[in-house]
């Protein structure tokens, strides 16, 4: 809560629920989380206890509840009696009555007011105090709303509160009180979203009546019921009173929008949810009270967890270390806290879910997963969230999820926040591509800063100042990055979805991916066109070309000082001091690049040599040429009318146009900025290096890799004399055993566990073959259309990838930019893990690879040298034989 001290607390900022009372923090929640309520403020407890003080009534308060459960009815009624009467007669401080005023000419217009209490622990899981203390609706004038909150007060110290009080034990005597808008609705009611008489565990239960919904929490009228599906929220009338209108189409979507909300609560807090609710002119859904219902029923299970390694486990394929990790789930939360705050989102909404964002990823068996179920509540907060969730699935390669529906933001209740969030985005995009160079040349910038060559000659302080700086553009200024992300995530999604509205019924999938092949000036292709020309170099070149045909990658870097071969050293060296940074798990920080250990390198050009395939080039240009004809199909099926497609916005074909534009551009600056992502993790991997000789030299730790068992925070604080190396022996050796240990048993691509819950080996190791008869096909999604059929080379790490051969289908766990230089020799490609957006789609589209991903356990189900068919239309990969 912002001031403690204020008089009147906008119920947004009501987050001290021993200072708001339990209601007015339930309502605060809901406004935080977006959630339409009727808005207001609340006078905070201890404005209470002034007044109790001015009363005179403190010390009578303690010997009462001092003797609570001696007093018989008649002595309890008379000191309530006494309580009430000096709390009514009591005039309400003049500050309180200055703010009132103000307040009910400004900030809360309408034509009348209500009063609600919110004591402590009112509408708690423990305790609801349901009817036990009063409301006060329509108040219009000042007067009214002062005797209305010294009533409400008094309601605290009646007789059936402190007999309900001496029942359960309790003591209360803290209180704010709601002040707001009367709604005027059409209709009202309660919503539970578990069945409250136990006959339909599938179905939400709620009773409703036209007007203002009193009567119903009164009791004092049968209300209308229905019945409302948990999984498909379909409604059903259970009963309707005679005389009663059928709900309209608008109230009863909002009916539906309220059964998210409590699906939604219900998930969070683990208990069913007793919502008071109500739908206004047009439709709009507004919640007037949120509480656990446990008070009638037996509390839900504990909502389930879901983690999923797709896409994360792309770049980071391998137990993590310390080091990492403590980089990697700071970044992931500042990632989509600031990607919100871009957009536009209040900071009071991203503060409501920081425990979301602080969960985006964790670690499994030491691997690391990205939280599906926080990443989906986390999206549900944007506006068309579902969608977006869709998207992000579709992006990623996950699976959805069966949780149940979520409110989508579309219905909150500051329309300012909807308009700023629509202009924030606009403007963030109207300018993406000079944003994506903003975030190249701050990389450059650092990398320039930080050569290897000039590492060695820095201390341990200065290293640490090179390490914080890599930390300030990780975590505060990757912004511009994200946007690419989001951009390309988004508008493949809407491309998808424009091609089943526009094309009709059917699977739209390979036709979707056929629009995005041989994209030109794909970053991640450059570095594979220059090696190919290396490649090609070496071919024409008889002598070196018998050296690289019959000789190990260790003679030929003995040989690259004599003279003959001087052409090829300068190029090659100018490859990796170009290149160099892009390899397999180029962000795990603890492989050695290609600068280090050019020797995977020259055996990748020796399989280069070997080849007859196309050059990248023409295999592109190939796909290119298909994608144009491709696209102008699509758009005469979309506009026959060649004049009409050529009018801008207007027509279906020129729309078409452009949202493909816009996808293949948003993919292009994705793959920039991932680009400069390798080198900026490069440059932190010699950062660390350095740290760790430093360390070495004055006997912190045993080895200079040590320095990746170690956090970064330990790191900063060791480098700058803020933490001795007492322990640190014991500290990284514990660190290291758990990591070996990570490696022998891997947990699957999805696990579902508990709040908490941490995955646990099963010990052993599963075997590298199934024994059972295998599916004759394996499903996944095609992410380049087209089919091909031959013998498939497994192989899980592209430092084997020499052993492919011309026209082989390359079967793996999952790719990352390291791969792409492999990609244009192979005629198939079968990948366990990854979306439509993954590296290993983008780049087989670039060469025109019919490729499926997403097959799960495609290593461990087809062998190495079996006769394999992929169809990348379908998405399936037919097994043939042995």
């Amino acid at each position: 809560m912002k001031d403690s001290h204020r008089l009147l607390i906008d119920l947004l900022d009501a987050d001290d629920v021993l200072a708001v009372g339990s209601k007015a923090f339930n309502l605060g929640r809901l406004a935080r989380l977006g959630i339409a309520t009727p808005g207001g403020a609340v006078i905070p407890d201890h404005v209470f206890q002034q007044h109790l003080a001015r009363a005179g009534v403190l010390t009578t308060i303690d010997q009462m509840f001092g003797r609570l459960d001696c007093l018989k009815i008649h002595e309890l009624e008379s000191v309530s009696v006494d309580i009430r009467g000096r709390i009514a007669g009591t005039e309400l401080a003049p500050e309180l009555v200055g703010a009132l005023a103000d307040a009910h000419a400004a900030r809360l217009p309408s034509p009348f007011l209500v009063v609600r209490s919110s004591a402590v622990g009112e509408d708690s899981v423990e305790h609801s105090f349901a009817g036990q203390l009063d409301s006060f609706l329509r108040i219009s004038s000042l007067a009214a709303l002062e005797a209305a909150i010294r009533s409400t007060w008094c309601s605290l110290f009646s007789l059936r509160v402190l007999l309900y009080a001496r029942h359960h034990g309790l003591r209360p005597a803290r209180m704010g009180v709601i002040v707001q808008r009367q709604v005027d609705p059409l209709v009202s009611g309660v919503l539970f979203t578990r069945d409250p008489t136990g006959r339909q565990a599938q179905a939400m239960l709620a009773e409703y009546c036209e007007g203002l919904g009193e009567d119903i929490v009164a009791g004092r009228i049968t209300p209308n019921r229905l019945r409302i599906g948990r999984l498909d929220l379909e409604l059903a009338y259970e009963y309707r009173s005679e005389g009663t209108r059928a709900l309209d189409e608008d109230t009863q979507q909002a009916i539906k929008r309220i059964a998210r909300i409590g699906l939604r609560l219900e998930q969070q807090d683990g208990v069913p949810q007793d919502l008071e609710w109500c739908v206004t002119g047009h439709g709009q859904a507004i919640v007037v009270q949120a509480r656990p219902a446990v008070s009638r029923m037996r509390p839900v299970e504990a909502p389930k967890v879901h983690w999923t390694n797709a896409n994360i486990a792309e770049n980071f394929p391998d137990p993590v270390s310390a080091f990492l990790y403590s980089i990697v789930k700071p970044g992931y939360a500042a990632y989509f806290r600031n990607l919100g705050l871009a957009f536009g989102v209040s900071r009071a909404r991203i503060d409501a879910m920081a425990p979301q964002l602080e969960g985006i990823v964790g670690l499994q068996g030491e691997r690391l997963y990205y939280n599906l179920t926080n990443i989906h509540a986390v999206l549900w907060m944007m506006p068309v969230g579902h969608r977006l969730v869709e998207y992000f699935n579709l992006f990623v390669g996950a699976s959805a999820i069966p949780s149940p529906p979520m409110m989508a933001m579309g219905a909150f209740s500051r329309v300012g926040e909807a308009v700023r969030i629509a202009v924030s985005i606009f403007w963030q995009y109207l300018f993406i591509g000079k944003r994506v160079r903003r975030f190249e040349d701050r990389v450059d910038a650092f990398a320039r800063s930080t050569r290897p060559a000039d590492l060695a000659g820095k201390n341990a302080e200065a290293l640490a100042a090179d390490l914080r700086g890599f930390l300030h553009i990780r975590l505060e200024q990757w912004t511009d990055a994200a946007l690419a992300d989001t951009a390309a995530m988004v508008c493949y999604g809407l491309l998808k979805a424009q091609l089943a509205r526009g094309l009709g019924s059917g699977d739209h999938a390979h036709l979707h991916n056929d629009l995005l092949k041989g994209l030109p000036g794909l970053a991640s292709a450059q570095p594979v066109v220059e090696l190919w020309a290396i490649a090609r170099g070496i071919a024409d070149d008889p002598a070196l070309n018998a050296v690289f045909s019959n000789e190990t990658p260790d003679d030929i870097l003995g040989r690259l000082g004599e003279g003959q071969f001087g052409d090829f050293a300068r190029a090659f060296a100018d490859y990796l001091e170009t290149w160099g940074f892009r390899s397999s798990g180029e962000l795990m920080l603890t492989r050695p690049t290609p600068q280090e250990d050019p020797r995977p390198l020259l055996r990748l050009l020796q399989a280069y040599v070997r080849t007859e395939a196309r050059s990248p080039q023409e295999l592109s240009l190939i796909q290119q040429r298909e994608r144009e004809a491709v696209t102008a199909r699509v758009a005469a099926e979309l506009t026959p009318m060649a004049a009409w497609r050529r009018v801008p916005l207007v027509s279906r074909g020129s729309r078409f146009r452009m949202l493909l534009a816009a996808t293949q551009g948003a993919i292009k600056l994705r793959e920039r900025a991932r680009m400069k992502q390798a080198l900026l993790y490069t440059r932190l991997r010699h950062i660390a290096l350095n740290l760790g000789d430093r360390f070495v030299e004055c006997g912190s730790i045993p080895a200079r890799d040590d320095i990746f068992l170690l956090t970064t925070h330990e790191v900063q604080e060791l480098a700058t004399g803020q933490a001795t190396s007492a322990g640190l022996s014991a500290l990284i050796e514990s660190r290291r055993i758990a990591l070996e240990s990570a490696t022998q048993e891997a947990p699957g691509d999805h696990l579902v566990l508990g709040p908490g819950q941490p995955w646990a080996a099963a010990g052993g190791t599963p075997p590298r073959k199934q024994t059972a008869v295998r599916e004759p096909e394996l499903n996944g999604s095609g992410a380049c259309g087209g089919v091909a059929e031959g013998v498939a080379a497994v192989i899980l790490d592209v430092a084997h990838a020499d052993r492919l051969k011309a026209g082989q289908i390359l079967v793996t766990r999952q790719t990352d930019p390291g791969w792409a230089t492999v990609f244009f020799l192979v005629r198939g490609l079968v990948i366990e893990r990854g979306g439509m957006l993954s590296h290993g789609a983008i780049i087989a589209r670039e060469y025109g690879i019919p490729a499926v991903v997403g097959v799960p356990d495609a290593t461990r189900l087809i062998g190495d040298g079996d006769q394999i068919r992929v169809d990348g239309d379908r998405g399936v990969v037919e097994l043939r034989t042995r």
